[in-house]
């Protein structure tokens, strides 16, 4: 997967490293990714299955080539991650706390550091 700048020449492109280390693009855009990877049906029905770290791993596989991080590296990063759950209530498996709100579900963005949505990310 390569990136590009939002103002840019599009056909100068980026590696995840370049893009994640550099912030902003040198004129001043931000990175995006060069295309959106499309992602089955079943695809999406097989990932509602799997737990947190595995599915951030799944989803960073579409933007970052296993040539930058090999697989197993990857999947230990997005492991340690989420090793104490987000705000350390209920471990992986409960990333992101999810309430029900009469037909609702709600995610839980306050429960990080700064209690501000911004922690997940």
């Amino acid at each position: 997967m390569k990136y590009v700048s939002t103002r840019g020449d599009p056909s100068n492109s980026f590696s995840f490293e370049h893009a994640l280390c550099s912030g902003y693009a040198l004129d001043g855009g931000l990175f995006v990714p060069e295309k959106l990877p499309s992602v089955r049906q079943e695809t999406l029905i097989h990932w509602s299955t799997l737990p947190y770290p595995k599915l951030a791993f799944e989803v960073l596989r579409l933007f970052v080539s296993p040539d930058e991080i090999p697989d197993d590296s990857l999947l230990d990063i997005c492991i340690a991650a989420f090793a104490n759950g987000f705000d350390n209530i209920g471990g992986a498996d409960n990333a992101v706390p999810v309430i029900k709100l009469g037909s609702l579900y709600v995610a839980e963005l306050f429960h990080g550091p700064t209690f501000c949505f911004k922690d997940l990310g």
